[in-house]
């Protein structure tokens, strides 16, 4: 927790006033001297990060970055959600179509091409949490996000800290820097694949992916939102859990699956359905479960896929959090052509699609009941439809989805019921 102005005035034996942080012939620790004046660069939307950074009309600055509606940010457009590669930590924004939610989740900053890179500092190698939980491949340890697997305080977990001098690799703590590794800002850095030191130090993949000491070019991510639990379902209804997964090209296909507040027979036959599809395509996958959600942009680091399922014991509140805990990570996981996949499905609260919703991935203003109306497939080249014949039966919980949005692979003729997003960088 960054340290406030009163507390600074009464701990400091220089400072008389409480008008600037300065202390003696400098500004306090945390700020910066910009025109003359100290001022908290990581709050501060005229000074946002470094001087004279000043936000768009409408943005605040939290943790050194603009965040919040900026009319330079890309919208949905005909389903083709575009990734903004321009401006390196502006890439990969989303805004947020409004609904029901009244623009919560604003516009978040996805940060494909700094994804990771929070971690890089010599200090304590993270940074403070800004309200939409960390990048892919951190780990929140108290209000800051650290890369565990190099981060040699919080070596393979929170407050695992290595002796001084030593390094942390693959969350291990060893003495010395194996090559090929190479030491980066103090970190001891795999150059074969770190997205942000790739073949050497200082060099980041705008597409946050690199392999073989080599920056990738950008894939394709897939957002698909099923309002299906599958607490019931038959086997046309389950090709489309299975078709979702399996857009992910790697066979294996490396699934992080969120059970959280789900029901028992809901991740039964949410994942019957994946292996039926499995079985009849040849494809194999393998689970993980994330047991916490805020451990959820750690594992993304090595996933294909992630699946969300409908979280029908949830409240309101439980799926807002889980929202922040993920919208930074889940832009820079689709930047990086991942999949992810969210059921949804009847219940008391708003909808599982609301997690998509307040971290401006998707806008949609709220959901129907639907069970046992009769479906029609209005795509039926959209891969997610493969296999499934053009009218099935909506089982029970099934829901519509009141939305803009225009990538409908099934509606019952009122509203979509699967939705397609394809995500371009």
């Amino acid at each position: 927790m960054r340290t406030s102005l009163s507390i600074i005035c009464l701990v400091s034996l220089h400072a008389v006033a409480c008008t600037s942080p300065i202390l003696g012939a400098e500004c306090a620790p945390g700020y910066a001297l910009c025109g003359g004046a100290c001022v908290d660069i990581q709050v501060d939307p005229e000074h946002c990060g470094a001087c004279d950074s000043v936000c768009g009309g409408g943005q605040s600055c939290t943790d050194g970055r603009c965040d919040g509606f900026d009319a330079g940010a890309f919208a949905f457009d005909g389903g083709v959600v575009p990734l903004d590669g321009s401006s390196g930590a502006d890439a990969g924004r989303f805004t947020d179509g409004g609904g029901a939610d009244g623009g919560t989740g604003g516009v978040i900053d996805g940060a494909v091409a700094d994804a990771g890179a929070s971690d890089g500092g010599t200090s304590d190698g993270g940074t403070s949490d800004g309200g939409t939980g960390c990048e892919v491949g951190e780990l929140q340890c108290g209000d800051r996000c650290v890369r565990p697997s190099v981060n040699a305080r919080h070596c393979g977990g929170c407050d695992m800290a290595c002796a001084a001098g030593a390094f942390c690799v693959e969350g291990s703590c060893t003495d010395e820097c194996p090559s090929p590794r190479a030491t980066c800002d103090g970190l001891c850095i795999n150059l074969a694949s770190d997205p942000d030191n790739c073949g050497a130090c200082g060099i980041a993949c705008p597409s946050g992916v690199c392999s073989a000491s080599t920056c990738q070019a950008p894939l394709a991510g897939h957002l698909v939102l099923i309002g299906h639990d599958f607490r019931t379902s038959r086997p046309s209804m389950g090709s489309i859990a299975g078709n979702a997964v399996f857009l992910a090209r790697e066979n294996p296909t490396q699934v992080v699956v969120y059970e959280g507040d789900a029901l028992p027979e809901a991740i039964t036959g949410t994942d019957e359905a994946i292996d039926r599809v499995a079985g009849i395509t040849g494809r194999t996958w393998s689970r993980v479960v994330a047991d916490d959600a805020s451990e959820v942009p750690l594992l993304l680091a090595d996933a294909d896929v992630f699946v969300v399922y409908a979280q029908t014991n949830a409240d309101d509140m439980a799926i807002f959090e889980l929202s922040k805990a993920w919208g930074r990570a889940l832009g820079g996981f689709l930047g990086q052509g991942g999949t992810v996949v969210v059921f949804d499905g009847s219940g008391s609260n708003d909808g599982t699609h609301r997690v998509l919703v307040h971290a401006g991935l998707m806008s949609v203003a709220s959901r129907t009941d639907i069970s046992r109306r009769l479906l029609s497939v209005v795509a039926p080249g959209d891969a997610i439809a493969l296999g499934l014949p053009l009218r099935y039966r909506a089982e029970l919980s099934s829901v519509r989805f009141e939305t803009t949005e225009s990538t409908t692979v099934v509606s019952d003729g009122t509203g979509p019921v699967v939705i397609h997003q394809i995500v371009l960088p």
